[in-house]
């Protein structure tokens, strides 16, 4: 995968900025991005840092859409994007694949959670 992908979601009217967002985000969603993680082979340390993003994009809601752009899921993925999902298009509403979507593209663009992050809070997008 290429690093020139240019995913600029319209900006959140309410962004959370604490270190630990596990308040907000459902515990099935929490789970679902465990179990992504683990089908990716990402190391259960990136744990905090990719529920941070996810909390900052979607609120750990399954499937939401961006009215201002075609970005979708709980990472946001743009349209050029939504083929690392498992399935495509058709993983928006599991939140399994929505987790790998949204992991796959930023191990591809930013090589570590952590990086992502560090971009997101700088530019509050990724």
């Amino acid at each position: 995968m290429t690093t020139k992908h240019s995913h600029r979601p319209a900006r959140h009217s309410r962004h959370r900025q604490s270190a630990r967002p596990t308040g907000v985000v459902p515990a099935n969603v929490q789970d679902a991005l465990k179990e992504a993680m683990r089908a990716e082979n990402v190391p259960e340390g990136d744990f905090d840092d990719l529920l941070w993003i996810l909390a900052q994009e979607s609120s750990g809601v399954v499937g939401t859409r961006n009215p201002k752009s075609t970005a979708r899921g709980l990472f946001q993925l743009l349209q050029a994007q939504y083929g690392l999902n498992p399935n495509g298009e058709r993983s928006f509403g599991n939140a399994v694949e929505e987790c790998q979507g949204g992991i796959r593209y930023i191990y591809g663009r930013y090589h570590s959670a952590k990086r992502a992050r560090m971009f997101w809070e700088k530019h509050h997008w990724y």
